[in-house]
C-alpha cells in the first residue's frame, strides 16, 4: 500500500512540475523558452537552440543615433587668406544674439539632439545648415514660428518636433536660436 500511495504522490509531483494543471498547459519544461522567443540582431547568426524553435525569432533593427558631438571650431585663418564673407543678418538681428542662439541650440535647448551638433540632420530630423525647407519658407518670422509652434507632423522624418524641441525656452531664446537657425542655412 505505501508503495501505491509513493507512486501516485511521484505521479502529482512530476505531472505538477511538467504542466500547467490550470490551464490543461502540459508543454513541461519547454514552456518558459516557447513564450520568450529569441530575438536576433541583424547580421547576428541564430544560436542552435534558435534555429530549433519557430521560424518566425523576431529581429531587431538597429536605428542609427543622432550626432550628438559638440561642434569643431574653425581651423585657424591662415596670413593673407581671406576670411568668408558673414551672412548678412536681418534687420533686428545682431551677432550676440546669433552667438546666443548657437549656445541655446546646443545646450538650453535640445534642437541638437535631433537636427545634429552643426544643423547638419540626421535621420531622426532635416538638416538646418542648407538653404532647403520643408514645412516653412525660411524667413526668420516662420523659423521662430515653427521653433514655437514646432512640427506635429513632419513630411519626410519619424518624429514630430515638440513645440521649442521639448524645451522651456523665453521669447528671447526662441529668438536668438531662430537667428542662429537663419545664419546657419545661408
Amino acid at each position: 500500500m505505501k508503495a501505491v500511495i509513493r507512486t501516485l504522490a511521484f505521479c502529482a509531483l512530476a505531472a505538477a512540475a511538467c504542466g500547467d494543471l490550470e490551464t490543461n498547459d502540459d508543454r513541461g519544461y519547454t514552456k518558459a523558452p516557447l513564450e520568450h522567443p529569441t530575438l536576433l540582431i541583424r547580421g547576428e547568426q541564430p544560436s542552435d537552440m534558435a534555429l530549433l524553435r519557430e521560424p518566425l525569432t523576431p529581429v531587431i533593427t538597429e536605428v542609427p543615433m543622432p550626432d550628438t558631438t559638440p561642434a569643431q571650431e574653425a581651423p585657424a585663418e591662415q596670413p593673407g587668406q581671406q576670411p568668408p564673407p558673414a551672412a548678412e543678418l536681418p534687420e533686428g538681428v545682431t551677432q550676440e544674439m546669433v552667438a546666443a542662439g548657437e549656445q541655446v541650440f546646443g545646450g538650453a535647448g535640445f534642437c541638437f539632439t535631433c537636427h545634429g551638433a552643426t544643423g547638419g540632420g540626421t535621420p531622426l530630423a532635416p538638416p538646418l545648415a542648407d538653404s532647403e525647407w520643408l514645412n516653412i519658407d525660411g524667413s526668420l518670422p516662420e523659423i521662430e514660428r515653427i521653433v514655437r509652434e514646432g512640427v506635429p507632423q513632419p513630411s519626410q522624418y519619424p518624429a514630430a518636433m515638440p513645440p521649442m524641441g521639448g524645451a522651456q525656452l523665453s521669447d528671447e531664446q526662441i529668438r536668438d536660436v531662430a537667428a542662429y537657425i537663419y545664419t546657419i542655412s545661408r
